[in-house]
């Protein structure tokens, strides 16, 4: 920094006050470094620096004793000679003091008012490698350089020792220190007095969070220029969660997801996974590539996930819920298998389990006429119809797959009334209403069976044939699966449900044919008289007949009541042609009517009662 020393008497006299960062929005693990060119917050001012509180430098920290805001730029919020904590000196370009950013337009300088240590906090795994860069410049000789110590949490860790002068950067120190392990460390002319370092090294410390440290070797208030910092740590991924269902013919399924959080460099990175088990079977109700291996393109990411490249068929098979199992395994030079949420967790979800929900079913309508099959017009009938769930349960995952919420239909025919009507559920099955009138319709709950057909519900119609009904009526009742179930037309061999019918069996028929026939009678005389004697005697003959039908009557009762005076002289005789029958006699001696009962006439058949009669010779007797 500029010579001040005037202003660092003042800054004796402030409270020292430790600097706390809090990481931005980021995820509970941070794997990605913040501002590695301290390009924020931008500075007001050409050529100029600025000593501010790390508190509005984004992603950095610092060891440096509280003191005051100074400089020759100038930043909203951050006014000359104002208390600030962890003071933070940035120097902005083009070239201030002749010393030029090495990228963008501002960099850092350690020594602010006095020797300091600024710094980042990280996630690490044991074990895993990282790769740095970083460009440091010396500021106050083109002999004597600048030192500064990169370290993790500490000295103790130390990841290089860098030394530079305001020409060239010396032969960096990368001995293994503590817990890092170096691999290698290079230098090279930046430019502009600027020397780039970079390295890598294995991490053998503790997982969890560490701190990443930039920190002057003495120089008092002057000296170690930083900018251009560059980290590559391998993200952190795993499954999260570690159970996944998706359901046959979901429009999006809910597949297995990789979570990351980190960089993804350039060129992307493949995470290998494998399908490891599991009891459903690939092609036939899952389908994948090759393998199911995630591609995550370049870019930094903060709790993103990529599901894993698998589709679901959706078949008409009925069957039990099946299960894949799939593991992410491990690639250390793409990524780290670590726990994305908890750093340091020793619980990694490198597994996980897919369970493919069935969505296919079984439902049934049936319907009989448990009533009069052949009543005349206008007479009435019954029919029992009912809706059954006819699928078993799940016996994996979702068991309450197989349960339906199905509509269900009865439309009323024309040529018949549903007078009334009244539902019963059995077996777990819910009717949409318990008693009505007219069609049926809404939607029924019918569950799902234990190794058996599920759920009922049963309706019992009793219905009226319209007054001029002669054709016969066909009366259906239909069921229908709602998304997300689906008809089913075949089931898996081992699992326990009964033979599915398809959808031939979502509807079913009942008819009633209504017996019609023109039936006439005629009545006449022997010999026609026109009048009558007293104390005489004469034959009636009743005549019916069913000329032109058009169904036969079965069971026809014939009916005469005999007027006052007139009375039976002997049995009535009956006798039948083209096919028409009848009792061939009934009555006695005295009766004073006629009835015939059990009277069968086909189309084009007649019977003939003979009725012998004598009128009585008693005047007060008409």
């Amino acid at each position: 920094m500029p010579q001040r020393t005037p202003r660092r008497a003042g800054a004796l006299c402030l409270a020292l006050i430790a600097a706390a960062y809090a990481p931005g929005a980021a995820a509970q693990v941070q794997r990605t470094f913040v501002n590695l060119g301290f390009e924020q917050p931008v500075l007001t001012g050409s050529s100029c620096y600025l000593i501010v509180s790390s508190t509005v430098v984004p992603g950095w920290d610092t060891d440096h004793p509280a003191n005051v805001v100074s400089g020759s730029c100038t930043l909203a919020g951050q006014p000359a000679g104002a208390a600030i904590t962890g003071p933070i000196e940035i120097w902005r370009g083009p070239s201030f003091s002749s010393v030029p950013p090495r990228a963008g337009n501002q960099h850092a300088e350690l020594n602010a008012y006095t020797a300091s240590r600024l710094s980042q906090t990280i996630c690490l795994t044991n074990g895993e490698r990282v790769d740095w860069k970083l460009s440091h410049r010396g500021r106050n000789s083109n002999v004597t350089p600048d030192v500064m110590n990169f370290n993790i949490d500490s000295t103790t860790n130390t990841v290089a020792v860098l030394s530079s002068t305001t020409v060239a950067g010396g032969v960096p120190v990368c001995l293994d220190s503590g817990n890092v392990d170096n691999l290698s460390c290079t230098v090279a002319a930046g430019g502009n007095g600027w020397a780039d370092y970079s390295g890598s090294f294995n991490w053998n410390g503790t997982s969890g969070n560490h701190n990443f440290g930039f920190q002057a070797v003495g120089g008092g208030g002057s000296g170690n220029f930083l900018d251009d910092i560059q980290v590559t740590l391998r993200p952190y991924l795993e499954f999260d969660p570690v159970s996944y269902s998706t359901r046959e013919g979901q429009a999006v399924a809910s597949l297995p997801t990789i979570r990351i959080t980190g960089t993804v460099p350039a060129g992307g990175i493949t995470v290998l996974v494998n399908i490891t088990g599991g009891t459903a079977t690939s092609g036939s109700d899952y389908t994948a590539g090759a393998n199911v291996n995630v591609t995550i393109p370049a870019g930094t990411y903060d709790d993103n996930r990529f599901p894993i490249p698998i589709t679901i068929v959706d078949d008409n098979v009925i069957e039990d819920n099946e299960t894949v199992l799939v593991q992410v395994l491990p690639n250390a030079s793409a990524y780290t298998i670590a726990s994305t949420t908890t750093c340091g967790s020793a619980t990694v979800q490198n597994t996980a389990t897919l369970t493919i929900v069935d969505n296919d079913v079984d439902l049934q309508a049936t319907k009989t006429v448990s009533g009069n099959a052949t009543p005349p017009a206008g007479g009435s009938t019954q029919f029992t119809v009912t809706y059954r769930n006819n699928t078993a349960r799940p016996t994996v995952g979702d068991t309450t797959a197989h349960d339906a919420v199905a509509p269900v239909t009865d439309a009323v025919p024309s040529g018949l009334t549903f007078a009334s009507w009244t539902c019963t559920g059995s077996n777990g099955g819910l009717c949409p209403a318990a008693s009505g009138s007219g069609p049926i319709g809404g939607n029924a709950t019918l569950p799902a069976g234990n190794g058996a057909a599920g759920g009922s519900v049963t309706y019992v119609i009793n219905a009226t044939l319209g007054a001029t009904q002669c054709t016969a009526v066909t009366n259906t009742a239909s069921i229908a699966t709602n998304a997300p179930l689906a008809e089913g037309a075949s089931a898996q061999a081992g699992f326990t449900t009964p033979v599915p019918g398809g959808s031939a069996n979502n509807s079913a028929s009942a008819i009633v044919d209504p017996l019609c026939a023109d039936l006439t009678m005629t009545k006449s005389e022997t010999g026609n008289p026109s009048t009558y004697t007293p104390g005489a005697t004469t034959t009636y003959v009743l005549q019916a007949c069913n000329p032109t039908g058009p169904d036969g009557a079965t069971g026809a009762a014939i009916a005469d009541t005999l007027p006052n005076g007139v009375t039976l002289t002997a049995p009535w005789t009956c006798s039948g042609t083209g096919g028409g029958t009848c009792p061939a006699s009934g009555g006695s001696v005295g009766g004073n009517s006629v009835a015939v009962a059990g009277v069968n006439l086909p189309v084009g058949a007649c019977v003939s009662v003979n009725v012998p009669v004598i009128f009585s010779a008693n005047p007060g007797d008409y």
